[in-house]
């Protein structure tokens, strides 16, 4: 093909098939025009943003709504692929959903008896609340994804759906996934923490049942690890606004009131805390100034305590309730080591800004990033030392060498279909303005206006 190029051929003879070769030229300009050179931000910056509602609330708000009886609005629901894939799969699953910008009007409950069939796309977090969701239905709901989605486990979620008496079929839990029966009612529930918290809060938001009809257990008890505790936390908070109580008792078990069902209710949903990373982090190293107009104190989002990372490193940060203002610093102050355990998806962030701070920095806890979209442990190690810097890599740790601006070499960036690479990585591209992403619309996955929002900055 690359020797005779050729466009399309379809075989006349066969009118229901369409063989079709194509130019590997023409599909590799394609594949270029796709690319984008982080432009280099060249002057300190003072810019206020609107960052996209957060993903994590907003998958959360629907799952619910997916089990209420009655209306829904939420306002704030960020335009991405991962809430895209979600309002589809519940559209499947019967429920009345009308969109406009970023506001969802959406009628439950959802469809308990028809046999579905549903496609996530790339979405992980949807992926296991649509499992759960499936698990209350006695129709069969067949979940299928994207390869890069199929490639990532559910088994923990699926294993404790099975010893509630839920038939499931897979290949060790990966998609494509059929749940034939739905769980029976019981009292408590233990599920695996070592691999995703995920898992929890699928289970967290089906404890009540549909529409107050069942309640199945009213306490969930956590094995072995548990990571990324304030994502659970998250979901506590989302219940308690639609009327549900859920509380911890100690560190290894939930309790949940079930006398209660979701209620219809009218939620604003904030800024996406993971997303303010990137620019918050800009502003730390190009002595900047941002101001997020819809990302304050009173959010539960665990990783807002990334704001008390960047002051480590010098910034000033100014906070009240709905605000975040954060002033870089006129020079970046190293710490050694940090654990990000609790703050799995901004750990990325702080990985792409290490090499720019003047000693090496130890970043552990980040056993958990072997599981994301791609594995962000050893994908952007692998990334780094082709812009040769040196970084070191164990299980569940990450050791980065400083490097100096004139050292780090142009660099075509291999994402792995994973937003955050792209938009992590923006952070050295903003140095060096010698650092392409292979597919600029990789960040449509949860942060359409990305590079939009860059842009302001420079």
């Amino acid at each position: 093909l690359y020797k005779t190029p050729r466009r399309v051929y379809q075989c006349a003879r066969r009118p229901s098939f369409s063989f079709i070769l194509i130019d590997l030229r023409i599909f590799k300009a394609e594949m270029d025009n796709n690319q984008y050179l982080i432009p280099k931000i060249e002057q300190p910056f003072d810019v206020d943003l609107e960052l996209p509602g957060s993903k994590s609330i907003a998958l959360r708000q629907l799952a619910m709504s997916a089990l209420t009886k009655g209306t829904t609005i939420l306002e704030g629901v960020p335009v991405c692929d991962d809430t895209a894939a979600m309002l589809e799969c519940l559209d499947r699953l019967g429920l009345s959903i009308s969109q406009s910008n970023t506001t969802v009007t959406i009628a439950g409950p959802m469809n308990l008896v028809d046999d579905v069939e549903i496609n996530s796309r790339m979405s992980g977090a949807s992926t296991r609340l649509l499992i759960a969701l499936a698990a209350l239905r006695s129709g069969k709901t067949s979940i299928d994804g994207h390869e890069s989605l199929r490639a990532r486990t559910n088994l923990p979620l699926v294993n404790a759906l099975q010893k509630l008496g839920c038939q499931i079929d897979s290949s060790d839990g990966h998609l494509p996934i059929a749940v034939h029966r739905p769980i029976q009612q019981t009292g408590s529930v233990t599920i695996n923490g070592s691999l995703s918290s995920q898992y929890i809060t699928a289970l967290l938001l089906i404890s009540c049942g549909v529409a107050g009809d069942q309640a199945f257990f009213e306490k969930i008890t956590i094995e072995g690890e548990l990571v990324s505790k304030p994502y659970i936390d998250i979901t506590i908070t989302e219940m308690s606004k639609r009327g549900v109580s859920a509380r911890w008792e100690g560190t290894r078990s939930i309790s949940i009131d079930t006398t209660r069902s979701y209620e219809a209710s009218h939620i604003t949903i904030e800024g996406d805390a993971t997303a303010a990373s990137y620019a918050a982090s800009l502003a730390c190293i190009h002595r900047g100034q941002v101001k997020f107009t819809n990302l304050g104190s009173n959010t539960r989002q665990g990783d807002y305590r990334f704001f008390e990372v960047l002051e480590r490193l010098g910034a000033e940060v100014t906070r009240d309730h709905t605000s975040t203002l954060i002033r870089g610093p006129s020079r970046l102050t190293p710490f050694e080591s940090i654990d990000m355990q609790d703050m799995p998806d901004v750990a990325l962030t702080l990985i792409a800004l290490a090499p720019l701070l003047k000693n090496k920095l130890s970043i552990s806890g980040l056993s958990s990033l072997h599981h994301k979209e791609c594995d962000r442990l050893e994908c952007p190690a692998g990334e780094m030392l082709k812009m040769g810097i040196d970084v070191t890599t164990t299980s569940d740790s990450i050791r980065i060498q400083p490097i100096s601006i004139e050292d780090l070499k142009t660099h075509l960036l291999t994402t792995y279909h994973d937003h955050r690479m792209a938009m992590a990585f923006s952070l050295l591209g903003s140095k060096t303005g010698k650092v392409t992403v292979d597919d600029k619309f990789v960040v449509n996955k949860t942060y359409p206006n990305y590079w939009l929002d860059y842009e302001k900055l420079t």
